[in-house]
């Protein structure tokens, strides 16, 4: 891949800020509108540690997350797209539950006659820009995008073999999401694109039992899998059902996982770093990230995403 071409992901997807600046890859930023007015998503470091330490329920309870529109995505193309790249792959969040991909889809169409005439008049190099749906969130997003690169940097592969392979292993990556807080995704059921899983009933008596679900995303469905006691009780469970994974084989390297908040308040739990220490044992590397402000508005703060591939049935 030469320096003229990129990689672009939306902001949702949670890969650590490290990997995101070594591999050049450019995030579109997507709008969080709360109670307090707007601001972007755009993965800046700094902007993220601000909102996890200042997160409120009265400003965010209710926010909103909106992809850039048309103009602003055209703004984005022309300002700090078009001068550096000539040909642009966006892998984007499942399109099924976010308008990322139809606006930059959309963006695309529109100027795509600027573009012919940029290369008529100043004579420079073809600029395409070219849209993959990961079918996938957060971390899984993430995973496809590690791979992508891997097979880019790594391998030497042409970026065009290279999304054919993702493309191939895009069906084989399993997703998992535990909210920390339910009383949130209860109030906000009606903003959520069409997850409406948590009944009332279901909701009174997981409070009452200190449960949390461990909700599975697979090929762009959502099911709740399992529940554990409280918080961390959810998380040994997950992290024991993907140990069961990684012993029969994945076809991932690695396994992504993010959590919605500071990480100085998980990374050190006993139970995490068992977990990595059994990843080193069969030579899986862990990436862990900020989730974004956009899936912490949506799921809730102190959420926990974590995503693997595999080709075989689970145990």
């Amino acid at each position: 891949m030469t320096a003229r071409t990129c990689i672009a992901v939306d902001s949702t997807c949670d890969l650590p800020a490290k990997f995101i600046q070594q591999h050049n890859i450019e995030v579109l930023p997507i709008y969080i509108k709360h109670a307090k007015g707007q601001e972007l998503d755009y993965r800046d470091p700094q902007t993220m540690l601000n909102f996890y330490k200042n997160h409120s329920r009265d400003v965010y309870g209710l926010a909103q997350s909106d992809p850039l529109s048309v103009n602003d995505m055209t703004d984005i193309l022309k300002k700090r797209l078009l001068p550096k790249y000539d040909l642009v792959q966006v892998v984007t969040i499942n399109s099924k539950k976010s308008d990322v991909f139809k606006r930059v889809s959309e963006a695309a169409l529109v100027n795509e006659p600027k573009f012919r005439e940029l290369e008529r008049n100043e004579g420079r190099a073809p600029f395409r820009i070219r849209l993959y749906d990961s079918m996938s969130m957060f971390t899984g997003h993430a995973l496809l995008v590690y791979e992508l690169v891997k097979r880019i940097q790594v391998d030497n592969l042409p970026l065009n073999k290279s999304i054919r392979e993702i493309d191939n292993m895009r069906d084989q990556v399993y997703g998992y999401l535990i909210p920390n807080d339910l009383s949130y995704m209860r109030e906000r059921r009606h903003l959520r694109k069409g997850d409406n899983n948590i009944s009332w009933i279901n909701f009174k008596l997981a409070s009452a039992l200190n449960l949390r679900p461990i909700v599975q995303l697979h090929r762009g469905n959502t099911d709740k899998i399992d529940t554990g006691r409280g918080f961390l009780g959810a998380l040994e469970k997950l992290l024991a059902h993907v140990k069961k994974q990684i012993q029969q084989g994945l076809t991932s390297d690695v396994v992504a996982m993010s959590y919605g908040g500071l990480l100085e308040e998980i990374k050190d739990e006993p139970v995490l770093v068992e977990f990595r220490e059994f990843c080193k044992q069969y030579n899986i590397k862990t990436m862990l990230s900020m989730m974004s402000m956009t899936g912490a508005v949506n799921v809730g703060p102190k959420s926990f995403a974590l995503s693997f591939a595999t080709d075989k049935d689970l145990v």
